[in-house]
């Protein structure tokens, strides 16, 4: 080897430790830097020398991605001269710093990567003074974090080498920063369309060829196919400096534009396929992009524009779920159009279907709901049928699946992440009221599947692409990573007489010469996601009867997009998380599985399926096993009595995901299998995160089938504490409806007085009494909701009070409507139902207990609402705003009734129950976690119940129906049964993006627009409710919509609200943002304005000028006269006062106009019609007079400039002169607007009174008239004496006048009069 072809780490010597043997060319802090991530080794030469005079024995240890070889062939065919540029070292200043080296990529790219793959050694015998060469090889894989792979940064690497010969060594401690390569595209659809060209003309089109990553890269092009390669000169890529440019370097974060341009000079079709090639890693970037252009003899009219963008990107996405893309088109011809539809390209385990948007911006279809069963769902709209698991596990496709057509087809809704096909069977097993929705919305928005849309001339219609990816195989090579689809959305547009004159099919049809076609790149990078779990077997071996056991499941997300997974099992002892779990890319989840066995079971066997809820083709199934075993004798608990979670006997609950702060509810049925009573004893745990209590029903009737003394007082009480809670499903309800202005309030109905349960009595004999399930005025709010009614005295006439006058209080003359009978009632029991011997008060009395058995009947229906309808998961998913305010309105009202039932008494705190003979009593349970001091809140919570039978269980026999049981012992020691308590807890945290609303100045008849943004600073979804203060001036601000609704995790929502102030004065109102599942998370935002008094009158100029040549003379009329224009803005007649200020004033007005020269001016208003007219012919003649505009033409003008602005900028011609006309017209006071002397209906004209000699007027201005009044001044001497000289030379005089309205000394508008006058001798 001779020293020209020496890399340049060949300087480097480094003896060993005891100098036996040296390195040259690794020295002992090693940074390789810039290495490329695309799975090829980087090689780095170095030498090992023998300093002995004998023979050395010397081993190799690698630490790391690294290895070392004797012989490496690529290393032995590079050059000389590429040997000597292949390394570039940055020396150290000191031998104890690190040495940096960079190897040529240029270089590397010719090695081939078979020869690295050979092993490497780890021993070498040198002899005396031998010298070797040696290769070090260094790869750099992927790691398992994916935040520096998303990014494309820098990933750090390490490594160690220690050479050892005997107890001599030599260490080099090596780190690496790799980088992934990555190569983008602009447009990312990679396709460049020239539709309808003309031959002889040029086109254009940007290409951009970006760098994503932090590391250069080289880059290709190359042609790879051409229908035409004549014509293939017709097209030039050329770079900035408009050179021929076929690839080039790219900087770290760069980017190049390449120009391409095609000249036409042949008709029919030109298409050309290039291959784009990142250099630097050719497996992962190599993309192609395709350039096409049709020609034709002439230009074509053009009817369609493509209003949304011209390339469809759909991004990164996650097969199994539905992604959508809309696409507006406008018919700008003046006949309708008919668009025909195809998809050519890359479509393989894609799935397509489209639909129309209604002009309202709502689709054809439902965005699905929120099952718990399937979890959250991105897109979550299903179109027709989609692909499916079948029973046999394989694959149902969908028909049609390469088109997008399905004629006359209705959309029939399903869940995206549903595995099976919609089925009568699995309808049947779908929750009645999820079903019920779906069946509605799609009974609402039932549409058919197109693939021709009809356009109207001059209208805009927007279709829906939408598509799914099906699950790609494990077997797959790219099973788990990113796979880049490019295809294209080719719409052929035609006239409808066209079409319908052809009578040919449509593929005929659409060959025609005056067909314009249109062409939309499209692409999408799907990912399917893999996981992987472990262990594959649970065993939990030998578990006692009441004893908690737990393992962990680990489940690994293989693939580099997100992945969803969810437990499901049926067990009554297992229990794990059971809500969907997303799993990061290339990250790890731990699931526990806990095992509480309750009866002995030597063989216990289950299986947990862990569903891929987006590739049902990778659920797992995991297998437990476990031994039950008794040792404590806590099974004996279930001889006497059950545990049923609701109708399944298990003793654990879980309440699944809870927040911090709120309260969930859960029923436990106890249900007694012996014949004889029980008394059961329950005491709840002390939690360190919360409370647990247990809670039970109040005793309805007693043994003789009446009404408990308790049960009458919570019938009294209930109604009362519902009317005082203002529910939203009513009274707020009704308050807003009658505070907006938009909204029509309800007329109510004529004013009735309470009469007596007798009349009641009497009416029933000849018709049935029913109870109005609302007892406000809004009777449409709670439809399919439960709510109580008020319960009215029976033994006297009360009358309702004035101040809940708006409330439609359920009377006895009311309840006679909306008939159904007491005695077809299942629900009342058959016994008598109060106690009463009298014959003339029976059907009083029946009366009274008919409304007490209602209203406790509707108590245990909302209390059966709250325990199956009370979501700590709020749904995010609606068919409607609608839909979601009522939904927000009811969760608020379930957790009022909470506090209403246990403040009534209807629900007891339960220590000791009760059990009747083979009867079931429920208990409610309820959770309410809290925030603990100082510490963090843990993901989930674990609690206890203790059930303790109170009698000896020697006198209790159980129950069996084929023979007594045999007592079973000394069960005096019969231990505490335990009750598991479960959930999965979180902080729902809500935070809003300005505290502080400033809408500044306004005026009382002024409207301002505003909005509040909602923070979901939290994984789950939020509900929120807003609230105002109840004040005047709370009044005065209306939310638009979404005053109740649900923010996505970490997502945020505008909620725009508008302020229409009825009062001046300062605002400062507080707008309540309450987290409905965090009583403690809500937030305050203060509204602020100054709200002045609005003007009733306009003045256009508060300064008249008079001229300065030749100056005014002392007690001489000015021979100048000013106009002063005044216009009446309201709409009724004003009757205003014009004086000067130095007249007789209010003390508290304003102070009196004097010059420091002792000259003032004072007006006059001349009666010579003749000096006004020639006022006015100055005035039009010197400079053009706006006329007087009211407010509403003002905002007219100032939108039109705002889209003049954007007319010029676009370059518009025809819509910039429509808008300098308006303009015109507005500003002159013409046609559209109001001005001076110009009013609608030609107002009656004003009537001037004069007062005061002329210097003081009185003028009636009609409503919307004004008025040009002439004002000339005379110079007046005040303050000095006659005949003295003034002190200083007077250049200019003031004056001032005051504009008023007659009975409002107020607001005073004032008027400065200004002119030169002589310096004269006073007299």
């Amino acid at each position: 080897m001779t020293d020209n072809g020496l890399p340049a780490n060949y300087s480097l010597l480094h003896p060993s430790a005891e100098q036996r043997f040296s390195v040259r060319g690794l020295p002992p802090r090693l940074h390789l830097d810039r290495i490329y991530m695309n799975g090829l080794h980087a090689l780095v030469p170095f030498w090992l020398t023998n300093e002995t005079g004998s023979e050395l024995e010397i081993s190799l240890s690698t630490q790391g991605p690294l290895k070392i070889q004797q012989h490496n062939p690529n290393w032995s065919a590079v050059s000389a001269a590429q040997r000597k540029t292949y390394l570039d070292v940055a020396p150290a200043a000191s031998a104890d710093e690190e040495v940096s080296m960079v190897c040529s990529a240029t270089i590397q790219r010719e090695f081939s990567e078979i020869f690295n793959q050979l092993d490497g050694e780890e021993q070498l015998v040198l002899e005396a003074h031998e010298s070797v060469e040696l290769v070090l090889l260094f790869i750099a894989h992927s790691k398992g974090s994916t935040s520096d792979v998303q990014s494309y940064e820098y990933v750090p690497f390490s490594g160690r080498i220690v050479f050892q010969a005997d107890t001599d060594t030599y260490t080099v401690k090596l780190r690496a920063s790799a980088c992934k390569s990555v190569l983008d595209m602009d447009p990312p659809t990679s396709r460049i369309y020239v539709d309808d060209c003309v031959i002889g003309r040029t086109y254009e089109r940007v290409l951009c060829v970006r760098n994503m990553s932090a590391i250069g890269l080289d880059w290709t092009m190359t042609v790879v196919e051409t229908t035409d390669s004549e014509s293939l000169s017709s097209l030039q890529l050329l770079d900035s400096n408009m050179q021929e440019s076929t690839g080039g370097h790219l900087n770290a974060r760069s980017d190049m534009r390449v120009l391409v341009r095609y000249t036409a000079h042949a008709t029919g079709e030109f298409l050309c396929r290039f291959l784009i090639e990142n250099s630097n890693d050719p497996a992962n970037n190599t993309r192609y992009w395709v350039f096409r252009a049709r020609v034709s003899q002439r230009q074509k009219p053009r009817r369609i524009e493509l209003l949304s963008d011209p390339d469809i990107s759909f991004g990164n996405c996650t097969s199994g779920v539905w992604y959508s893309r809309d696409i507006s088109f406008k018919n700008i011809s003046d006949t309708p159009v008919l668009l025909r539809f195809r998809v050519e390209g890359n479509t393989a385990g894609v799935t397509m279907r489209t639909a129309i948007r209604a002009d309202n911006g709502s689709l054809p279809f439902e965005y699905g709901t929120s099952d718990s069963a399937q979890g959250p769902m991105p897109f979550e709209a299903a179109f027709s049928r989609r692909p499916s698991l079948g029973e046999d596990g394989i694959s149902e496709s969908v028909a049609a699946t390469d088109e997008i057509i399905s004629e006359g087809g209705s959309t029939e809704v399903a869940p995206a992440d549903d595995s099976t096909p919609p089925s009568e069977g699995a309808r049947t097993t779908e929750s009645g009221r999820r079903f019920a929705a779906r069946a509605r919305a799609v009974h609402q928005h039932k549409t058919a599947m197109f693939d021709e849309l009809l356009i109207k001339p001059g209208s805009v219609r927007t279709m829906v692409l939408a598509l799914v990816g099906n699950p790609a195989s494990s077997a797959s090579v790219s099973a788990g990573q990113f796979g880049r689809q490019s295809f294209t959305l080719f719409c052929e547009c035609s006239t409808v007489a066209n079409v319908q004159n052809a009578q040919l099919p449509p593929s005929a049809a659409s060959n025609e010469r005056n067909v314009e076609r249109l062409s939309i790149p499209c692409t999408v990078n799907m990912c399917t996601p893999f996981v992987r779990v472990s262990p594959a077997l649970l065993d939990f071996g030998s578990v006692d009867v009441g004893t908690l056991k737990s393992l962990d499941l680990q489940v690994e997300n293989l693939s580099q997009v997100a992945a969803v997974v969810q437990c499901k099992l049926e067990s009554k002892v297992i229990t794990c998380t059971r809500t969907p779990i997303t799993i990061a890319p290339l990250q790890t989840v731990t699931v526990r599985v806990d095992i509480y066995p309750r009866r002995i079971n030597a063989r216990y066997r289950k299986q947990i399926i862990v569903r891929n809820i987006h590739n049902r083709f990778n659920d797992n199934v995991i297998e437990v096993r476990s031994t039950h075993v008794d040792r404590r004798r806590v099974a004996y608990h279930n001889m006497f009595y059950h545990t049923l979670v609701p109708n399944n006997e298990q003793n654990f609950v879980d309440f699944g995901p809870v927040p911090v702060n709120s309260r969930s509810m859960r029923k436990i049925n106890l249900q007694n299998v012996c014949r004889c009573p029980l008394n059961v004893e329950v005491v709840a745990d002390t939690a360190e995160f919360g409370t647990v209590s247990v809670l039970t029903a109040v005793k309805l009737y007693d043994e003789d089938g009446y009404l408990t003394e308790e049960s009458h007082q919570v019938a009294r009480r209930l109604p009362l504490l519902e009317r005082q809670a203002a529910m939203h499903s009513s009274i707020e309800k009704f308050k807003e409806r009658t505070a907006g202005n938009s909204e029509s309030v309800p007329v109510r109905p004529e004013s009735r007085s309470l009469r007596s349960c007798a009349e009641l009595a009497s009416e029933s004999s000849h018709a049935s009494v029913t109870l109005q399930p609302d007892m406000f005025i809004d009777k449409s709010i709670e439809q399919g909701h439960v709510c109580l009614i008020p319960f009215m005295s029976s033994r006297r006439n009360v009358a309702l009070p004035a101040s809940l006058d708006y409330l439609d209080v359920a009377s006895v003359s009311y309840l006679h409507k909306h008939v159904v009978r007491i005695q077809e009632q299942n629900t009342l029991p058959k016994a008598p139902l109060f106690k009463s011997e009298e014959t003339t008060t029976k059907n009083h009395s029946v009366g009274i207990t008919a409304v007490k058995n209602e209203v406790l009947e509707r108590a245990s229906q909302i209390l059966d609402e709250i325990v199956e309808k009370l979501d700590m998961a709020p749904q995010t998913l609606f068919s409607s705003p609608e839909d979601e305010d009522a939904y927000v309105r009811r969760q608020v009202d379930l957790h009022k009734y909470i506090d209403l039932l246990i403040e009534s008494g209807f629900l007891q705190p339960a220590q000791k129950i009760e059990l009747p003979p083979l009867g079931t009593r429920p208990i409610i349970v309820v959770l309410q976690p809290a925030e603990a001091a100082d510490k963090p809140t843990p993901a989930r919570f674990d609690a206890n119940l203790y059930f303790r039978l109170e009698d000896r269980p020697s006198h209790l026999q159980p129950y069996t129906e084929s023979a007594q049981a045999v007592p079973f012992g000394d069960v005096d020691q019969l231990p505490v049964r335990r009750f598991l308590i479960q959930a999965a807890l979180f902080n729902s945290e809500l935070e809003i993006g300005q505290k502080n609303i400033n809408v500044g100045n306004m005026q009382v008849d002024e409207s301002s627009r505003k909005y509040l943004v909602i923070q979901n600073r939290s994984e789950a979804p939020l509900m929120y409710a807003i609230r105002k203060t109840g004040s005047i001036a709370s009044g005065d601000i209306r939310f638009v919509n979404n005053r109740y609704g649900v923010v996505r995790g970490f997502d945020s929502r505008k909620v725009v609200f508008v302020f229409s102030p009825s009062l001046n004065g300062v605002y400062n109102e507080q707008i309540s943002i309450a987290n409905v599942l965090n009583a403690r998370g809500g937030k305050y935002a203060t509204l602020k304005a100054a709200v002045r008094r609005p003007s009733k009158f306009y003045i256009r100029s508060l300064r008249l000028d008079f001229a300065a040549d030749p100056p005014l003379a002392l007690n001489q009329l000015s021979a100048e006269v000013q106009l002063l224009a005044i216009k009446n803005m309201t709409a009724k007649t004003r009757r205003l006062v014009i004086k000067p200020l130095h007249a007789p004033f209010p003390a508290d007005g304003p102070p009196t106009a004097v010059d420091q020269a002792g000259v003032v001016l004072e007006a006059q208003f001349p009666e010579d019609t003749s000096l006004a007219a020639k006022a006015a012919t100055e005035m039009s003649s010197s400079a053009h007079i706006a006329p007087i505009l009211d407010r509403e033409t003002e905002e007219k003008i100032e939108s039109l400039e705002q889209k003049l602005k954007i007319a010029i900028r676009k370059n518009r011609p025809e819509k910039i002169e429509k808008y300098r006309s308006k303009l015109a017209k507005l500003r002159s006071g013409g046609k559209g607007g109001k001005s001076t002397g110009q009013c609608e209906a030609n107002p009656a004209a004003a009537q001037i009174q004069r007062l005061a000699d002329n210097t003081q007027l009185a003028v009636e201005l009609p409503p919307g008239s004004d008025i040009s009044i002439p004002v000339a001044v005379v110079a007046r001497s005040v303050g000095e004496a006659t005949g003295q000289q003034s002190q200083e030379p007077v250049e200019t005089a003031r004056g001032m006048l005051a504009v008023h309205e007659e009975k409002d000394n107020d607001n005073v508008k004032v008027v400065t009069l200004t002119a030169s006058v002589a310096n004269k001798r006073i007299y």
